[in-house]
């Protein structure tokens, strides 16, 4: 850009040094001024047109300079937003998790202070099961075996079926495998609740063994009844969310949305037996 300047510089001055040139010889040769005056109209148009160039040039080189430094302050920019954004990400993680452990730790020591729990980390699903079956990242070194109850500050997660030293396998109550004794908030009546190959996909499981004259509503909260000696009484489980009848209007099931969103489980609690 520079190099094109200096050409258009250096070719107005031959112009206007060849045009002083001849008009010195005219008045030395006694010339009329009509002559240098019709050069200059020639010439002027030239040399503001030259002008011009030069100044659109500089114009647009600074013009460049400015495009160019705007582009490195906007990537700069750009990138101090997304700093921001991802330290904002990692500060909500934290606040997340320690407000989920900041829950299990209330639970073990109000609801669960007569038991002995081991709190864990989910570390894996089953990829054939996922959210049925979880492996957490503690085992019988740490007190657990099959049979100990899972839960979480939100209510009961499922039991371990296999420990090893430094693992467990937890079977939640959506599997197919597992039972809850439960009882409806409402009306104290007993039941079961299970898995459901129909309804497990969804996150869901069934309310079964419910008494032929026992009332049940869409909405109707559960908890465990403590029977049967697995898990202890009172722990929340889920919500009624359908109740399915025969055609005589006799209660056959009713599916049960688990309060634990086992889509977002992080962190659980394991009650165990005996001294760790």
């Amino acid at each position: 850009m520079s190099f094109f300047k200096n050409k258009v510089v250096v070719a107005i001055g031959i112009i206007i040094a060849a045009v002083l040139t001849a008009a010195g010889i005219m008045q030395i040769t006694g010339g009329k001024n009509y002559l240098t005056n019709a050069l200059m109209v020639v010439i002027s148009p030239a040399q503001s047109a030259a002008s011009w160039v030069s100044s659109s040039i500089d114009k647009l080189s600074v013009s460049i300079w400015e495009m160019h430094s705007y582009k490195e302050e906007n990537e700069r920019l750009v990138n101090e937003v997304n700093e921001l954004k991802r330290e904002s990400r990692g500060m909500e993680e934290y606040k997340a998790e320690n407000d989920r452990l900041r829950e299990l730790l209330d639970i073990k020591n109000v609801q669960m202070s007569e038991y002995n729990t081991v709190a864990a980390r989910i570390i894996s699903y089953e990829p054939d099961n996922r959210n049925e079956t979880i492996v957490i990242d503690k085992g019988t070194h740490h007190g657990i075996k099959e049979g100990s109850v899972v839960v979480t500050g939100g209510g009961v997660v499922g039991q371990v079926t296999e420990a090893g030293t430094t693992w467990s396998r937890i079977s939640a109550i959506i599997n197919l495998d597992n039972a809850v004794g439960v009882r409806v908030i409402r009306t104290g009546e007993p039941a079961i609740v299970e898995g459901d190959p129909e309804y497990s996909r969804s996150g869901n499981c069934i309310m079964t063994f419910i008494g032929k004259d026992a009332s049940v509503i869409v909405g109707d909260l559960l908890e465990t009844s403590g029977l049967g000696g697995i898990y202890p009484p009172g722990m929340p489980v889920g919500t009624v969310i359908k109740v399915n009848s025969d055609s005589a209007g006799t209660m056959q099931y009713a599916v049960v949305e688990p309060v634990v969103d086992f889509n977002n489980l992080y962190e659980v609690l394991v009650i165990c037996d005996g001294d760790r």
